[in-house]
């Protein structure tokens, strides 16, 4: 099968869409964390005197907030409550809306 590396529009879409990869990249790590975080809480709901689960439980914990906290600084917060500062000017209601970037992001 022929590739066109060398077609221009094949170029320019390509680096268009190196930031939305890196997005969806990003939000994936967010995706994986938040389920193993879930997993783990329910894990150690019925099993609450497991001290291993407790520190993957913390371990993945950091890891969260630390992968949340760099996705926020760069592409804007992930939700209008809670953890996420404001900025000048209001930024939450700049495009696009999460139903608007398409596609399973």
């Amino acid at each position: 099968m022929k590739k066109f590396n060398n077609c221009a529009a094949y170029s320019n879409a390509t680096n268009s869409n190196n930031v939305l990869t890196a997005q969806r990249t990003a939000l994936l790590e967010l995706q994986q964390l938040s389920f193993s975080l879930v997993d783990l809480n329910l894990f150690l709901d019925i099993n609450p005197d497991n001290q291993q689960a407790v520190d993957d439980y913390n371990q993945l914990f950091e890891q969260y907030w630390e992968a949340k906290a760099n996705y926020e600084l760069q592409y804007g917060p992930m939700n209008n409550f809670g953890h996420c500062p404001a900025t000048y000017p209001w930024s939450w209601i700049n495009d696009p809306w999460p139903w608007e970037r398409g596609g399973n992001v």
